[in-house]
């Protein structure tokens, strides 16, 4: 049993990360278990995932990450296009 609950268990450390995992990606049903069991004890990193959420929910409705990642693409695009005219 105790070693059941040694596996159940996280660090506050390990359970943002896998608040951050969940914001990108599915977790696993083990990983949702142990972030569940460690949020419904743990006040701050139960505060931590309802702001992240918030924050998280706030960027997709701004379309910034989308945004940003295709100027820094069209970005790149013209720095390299510069390089390759002063080379030649």
């Amino acid at each position: 049993m105790g070693k059941l609950m040694n596996m159940m268990m996280l660090s506050c450390k390990k359970a943002t990360e896998l608040i951050e995992k969940k914001l990108s990606r599915q977790l696993s049903a083990g990983e949702r278990v142990q972030l569940s069991v460690h949020t419904s004890m743990c006040k701050a990193c139960s505060n931590y995932e309802k702001q992240q959420t918030v924050i998280d929910e706030q960027l997709k409705k701004q379309g910034t990450t989308t945004s940003e990642t295709q100027d820094t693409s069209d970005l790149q695009q013209r720095i390299l296009q510069q390089m390759k005219r002063k080379d030649d």
